[in-house]
């Protein structure tokens, strides 16, 4: 009996490739401004082109990845990241416009992160297993904590060395999707979902569960990116910690508790522990979550500003996962398309969630934009009730 187990660690570790490859950039805002002369605008548009790239990748290659299979594609992806991120630490060296090379780096690496969010959840699901829903959550925490490993390590990596040296630890996380190349090219693989037995995606689209997924996906990552991203800048600014202690004990604690949540639900279920079902508790979590975001925009309490950082982290920590264990189990024999479907919507609320809090903080204020940007766990509390309506 063939044991998948390589396969299972191999895509654990790329859930961390993407994590590197999604938040590695925005750590270095400040080096790279610095060395370079860059502006915020043009510092945010390598963050806004990565994601418009995943989306394009995760949209154009469901059917070809369902036609050829995953292998030559998660390989191709790695691959894709070691030379996307290599690139992109000799900027220093090469001699072309320094814009132009981080941007291209951007581009290869960010083709690499489209395939890793289009193949990842697919292939694990892929493997013949009755804990699909453990095994996505567990997966998806492995993004968490990697952003954690990137965010804290890197910190540390460039106090240490010095800003300078951002090059140097660049190279270092480019081992990880190095080591993975090897770990794909020969863990044992189970096929996609052959073409004649996958749903029409035209019949799928107009089923309202279907719908309410791909919404739910959307205010998932809204929620997820909006608050992660815009968290460090309202505790230093409006709640005045040290940026230190801000980052530490509320971005940090924020990936620590969502991967907690993820880890932990797919530890139990693993485990054979009697759970309420995943769309009860994803409703619950996306209450919290909206709570979180009036509690952090109300109160002047530095110690309730980090808590409301813990909770919205455990709140939206089985969102997005989950969203994907609800469509698995509404339409399983789908196909990569599905998936592809699901990350873009993702990837889209992830890029403009953050988006619609600049445009109310710039005019109003870090405050307002937290308490009008909690419309967007709010959305995903009326998917999910709708949906647990809808399927009851």
């Amino acid at each position: 009996m063939t044991s998948y187990k390589p396969t299972i660690r191999a895509c654990y570790i790329g859930t961390v490739c993407q994590a590197i490859i999604i938040n590695l950039t925005a750590i270095l805002f400040i080096p790279l401004g610095q060395q370079f002369g860059l502006t915020y605008t043009q510092l945010g548009a390598l963050v806004m082109v990565n994601f418009i790239v995943q989306v394009s990748v995760s949209l154009g290659f469901g059917s070809v990845v369902d036609r050829f299979g995953f292998r030559r594609f998660i390989v191709a992806a790695h691959i894709l990241a070691v030379i996307g991120m290599a690139w992109f630490a000799a900027t220093p060296i090469v001699p072309l416009p320094p814009y132009f090379v981080l941007m291209t780096g951007t581009i290869i690496f960010a083709t690499a992160g489209g395939f890793l969010e289009l193949l990842l959840s697919p292939i694990l699901n892929s493997i013949p297993t009755d804990e699909k829903s453990s095994a996505m959550s567990i997966l998806h925490a492995f993004f968490c904590f990697g952003h954690l490993a990137v965010a804290l390590l890197t910190t540390l990596f460039l106090f240490v060395f010095g800003r300078e040296a951002w090059p140097i630890i660049t190279l270092i996380w480019m081992l990880v999707p190095l080591v993975n190349i090897f770990l794909f090219a020969t863990c044992p693989m189970a096929g996609a979902a052959p073409a004649q037995s996958q749903h029409s995606a035209k019949r799928s689209f107009m089923r309202p569960v279907f719908i309410l997924l791909v919404f739910s996906i959307m205010f998932a990552g809204a929620s997820e990116i909006t608050f992660s991203q815009w968290t460090s800048a309202y505790l230093e600014e409006i709640i005045g910690l040290p940026k230190i202690v801000g980052d530490i004990f509320g971005v940090s604690m924020f990936a620590a508790m969502m991967g907690t949540c993820r880890l932990g639900y797919g530890v139990l279920k693993r485990k054979g522990v009697r759970l309420p079902a995943q769309s009860t508790l994803m409703l619950m979590g996306a209450v919290l979550a909206f709570f979180s975001y009036i509690l952090i925009s109300m109160t002047y309490n530095p110690a309730l500003a980090l808590l409301a950082c813990a909770m919205c982290g455990f709140g939206v920590g089985l969102l997005w996962p989950g969203t994907l264990s609800l469509a698995v189990d509404a339409f399983p024999n789908a196909g990569t398309w599905m998936f592809a479907i699901l990350a873009a919507a993702g990837n889209i609320g992830s890029a403009t969630g953050p988006l619609v809090f600049g445009a109310f903080a710039d005019s109003a204020g870090l405050r307002t934009g937290f308490l009008v940007t909690a419309v967007i766990p709010l959305g995903a509390v009326v998917c999910l009730w709708l949906y647990r309506r809808n399927k009851c």
